[in-house]
């Protein structure tokens, strides 16, 4: 039997997956000492210094200019070395078909993103978040926006 699967829980697996695959290619772990990442309940600080990895489309451009937008209290760095976290994840878009154009005179497109924050220290989880944005009128940009206000809502502890 098949099951039908949201949008949005398709690309958080892919997004997962994604990550996972990323990080093993860049720390070289070896199965011996291979553990899973784990999700913890820690605070992300104010004046945290978070390197952006890059992401499919350059969606990372657009949450660098979420996180500008909304004010979030963070320091973004070029250098990965010197960050305390690393915000990575994956992003799709579904354009507008040529019947949702002809019929309806719409152009939007559905947005849909998945980041996670990883304390480079401890390699734990520190945030992580979801986003699925139907009919989105400014497209990656108001995904780029929800990602931000979020994190912004984690570092002030309301992230519920």
């Amino acid at each position: 039997m098949f099951r039908h699967f949201s949008y949005a829980a398709v690309i958080a697996l892919a997004a997962i997956s994604a990550c996972v695959a990323q990080e093993s290619a860049t720390t070289n772990l070896t199965p011996a000492n291979d553990i899973a990442p784990v999700i913890t309940n820690e605070p992300l600080p104010a004046g945290a210094r978070i390197y952006v990895a890059p992401m499919a489309n350059g969606f990372e451009t657009y949450v660098v200019a979420g996180i500008e937008k909304k004010k979030v209290p963070v320091v973004i760095m070029t250098d990965r070395g010197k960050a305390d976290y690393e915000l990575s994840g994956v992003s799709d878009t579904d354009k507008a078909g040529w019947a949702k154009m002809l019929f309806l005179g719409s152009q939007q497109t559905n947005e849909a993103a998945s980041i996670k924050i990883v304390n480079l220290k401890t390699g734990n989880v520190a945030f992580a978040y979801s986003v699925n944005k139907t009919n989105s009128y400014k497209g990656k940009q108001s995904a780029g926006e929800s990602v931000a206000k979020h994190i912004n809502e984690k570092i002030e502890n309301r992230y519920h």
